[in-house]
């Protein structure tokens, strides 16, 4: 009696090509962006999709959009836009290089890493958020609390849709990372690349992961 949700990371944007922190704001999808999608939707066209969601960001809709419109099996080509979906606010370091909030949030912690991937390889996602939220001057980047809260509403929301659903999400690389990395709590997971997904199984309200950063079913 299981259901399935697929998590999928939006397609490639210009923000990604730059390597800077994009977090709430929000570039367009490039050509390869386009395609990342399309090459996702490939992979899951021939699933009858009972629940099509995304954040309400752009770029996630428009991968949202772009997937579905490869499978004629669900009539809904239209997402479900939700703000619970978004990709982590990094506050202040929004738009800067990946590099600078790196740097500075690390610096907390007696390192210096160059990366966010290198910060949450060595803290894990909950502390590395945690340095993010304390480096920047307004403290308005999300850190464990604000995650935590959104990551149980997310659960929340997946076991309110019954059984034996086919679920999918197109939403961000962070938040996918962070929920990963919280529901197994033994390991940190590597943030997925663009057009990738994570499958998750949820079993009378048990989550498995048993899939992470795969282009297969």
């Amino acid at each position: 009696m299981a259901t399935t949700i697929y998590l999928i990371r939006h397609g490639q944007t210009y923000f990604n090509c730059f390597a800077r922190l994009q977090g709430w704001s929000d570039t367009p999808l490039t050509e390869q962006g386009e395609a990342d999608a399309a090459n996702i939707g490939q992979t899951l066209a021939a699933l009858k999709v009972d629940y099509l969601f995304s954040s309400d960001m752009k770029r996630a809709i428009d991968t949202a959009k772009i997937m579905i419109a490869q499978n004629n099996y669900t009539p809904n080509k239209i997402p479900v836009a939700k703000s619970l979906f978004r990709e982590v606010f990094y506050g202040s370091f929004e738009g800067h290089s990946n590099e600078e909030g790196a740097i500075w949030a690390s610096r907390l912690g007696n390192k210096r890493f160059r990366r966010i991937g290198q910060l949450v390889a060595e803290f894990g996602v909950e502390k590395s958020h945690d340095l993010l939220k304390e480096a920047d001057p307004a403290h308005l980047a999300e850190g464990s609390k604000e995650l935590n809260q959104r990551v149980a509403e997310m659960m929340n929301l997946f076991e309110q849709l019954g059984d034996q659903k086919r679920v999918i999400v197109a939403t961000h690389g962070s938040i996918i990372q962070y929920l990963a990395s919280r529901i197994d709590g033994t390991r940190t997971y590597p943030n997925l690349d663009n057009g990738e997904m994570m499958k998750l199984v949820m079993n009378e309200g048990r989550p498995r992961i048993a899939a992470y950063n795969s282009k297969h079913l």
